[in-house]
């Protein structure tokens, strides 16, 4: 699909403010304020996505909307994560636009949405860390290459999350 130099520097352009708030995401400790940052992040994401020319991947993130508003308010349940994966997995497949590209996304996001909320805090950033691995490769084959950049900030981001966390755990029974 060719994209227009001026598509890709709008996309890219809006990108900046959609990564500063995924790095942030892969930072804070909380599960809850990741969650809300990734919603923020997700909403800019797609608009980028539908600049750039990858409505499936446009679909897969507005449909994280609403899983993520679900996942905070402990209201993700089996009914609602088999609906949300099915309509990720038919509308992005209807709104694809870009043919293997735009399938990338599809299946860690599903994954994702199964796994969220059944994980402690580290193994959620290694879940967080697996997801973004896939929409780093999508981003830049889409040619979204501040959010290629950005998630691969993200990825770092979320490593030491994790050694904070288990930092902490282990301060924690040092004092038991």
């Amino acid at each position: 699909m060719d994209i227009s130099a001026t598509r890709v520097l709008i996309g890219n352009g809006i990108s900046v403010i959609a990564c500063i708030v995924l790095a942030v995401s892969g930072y804070v400790k909380s599960k809850d304020l990741t969650l809300i940052l990734q919603t923020i992040q997700m909403g800019l994401c797609a608009v980028v996505c539908i600049v750039l020319g990858a409505g499936g991947a446009a679909v897969v993130n507005i449909l994280c909307v609403p899983r993520n508003i679900l996942a905070q308010k402990d209201k993700l349940n089996i009914p609602a994560k088999v609906i949300l994966c099915l309509l990720i997995g038919v509308l992005s497949v209807v709104f694809n636009q870009r043919g293997v590209i735009g399938f990338i996304p599809v299946i860690p996001t599903i994954i994702y949405t199964i796994y969220m909320d059944k994980l402690d805090k580290d193994k959620f950033k290694f879940l967080v860390i697996f997801m973004m691995a896939f929409w780093t490769i999508h981003d830049f084959l889409i040619q979204s290459y501040v959010t290629t950049v950005f998630n691969v900030i993200s990825i770092i981001t979320s490593a030491v999350a994790i050694y904070r966390i288990r930092k902490d755990m282990k301060a924690g029974a040092g004092d038991q």
